[in-house]
């Protein structure tokens, strides 16, 4: 009778794992190991004492291995795989790497507002399009416009003169100089 109980006790654990109860199965596994140990005791204590201590170091041991066994198993049925989440991939968690690293390397670049800032709009920097917005601030159309900050993929930009060394960029044409420089 108490191995016929102690089988019952963990059928009833393994349909805990595989079945929401809100604990009433524990309770039932619990009375039922319980009384499975007590039919034990009864029947082999007296005569036979290391088959219960025996018995009761199975009843141990077959918990946790019900119970890991259960655990392994579930993931693998289909009640399991609609209850239990996947874990995502390392492509899902950031999905967008490649795109936010060649964003970072746009920070400090100049460009300018080709609409309207609003606090969105699109600038272009370095002959790319791209969508940014500014800290709360409007920025007319065709205003130089500095990267400071990438957030995710978005790109954070502030109305900024380039410095004078990237304005004029080594173009000649567009020198203020009134006479031509000799070339060596």
């Amino acid at each position: 009778m108490a191995i016929w109980l102690l089988l019952a006790g963990l059928g009833v654990l393994v349909l805990e794992v595989f079945v929401p109860s809100g604990g009433a199965l524990a309770i039932i596994t619990t009375i039922t190991l319980c009384l499975s140990l007590a039919c034990a005791y009864a029947a082999w204590y007296e005569q036979y004492p290391a088959l219960w201590w025996g018995f009761c170091g199975l009843v141990v041991l077959l918990i946790p291995s019900t119970l890991i066994g259960a655990f392994v198993v579930l993931p693998r049925t289909k009640i399991g795989r609609k209850a239990l989440l996947v874990a995502p991939d390392a492509e899902d968690l950031e999905p967008y790497t490649e795109e936010a690293a060649r964003l970072a390397r746009l920070v400090g670049q100049f460009g300018t507002t080709l609409t309207l800032m609003n606090p969105g709009g699109m600038v272009e920097v370095a002959g790319h399009r791209l969508h940014a917005f500014s800290e709360g601030m409007i920025i007319e159309p065709g205003e130089s416009v500095e990267i400071v900050e990438i957030r995710g993929t978005r790109v954070l930009v502030r109305p900024a003169e380039p410095p004078a060394s990237s304005a004029d960029g080594g173009d000649q044409s567009s020198s203020t100089l009134d006479f031509d420089l000799p070339e060596e």
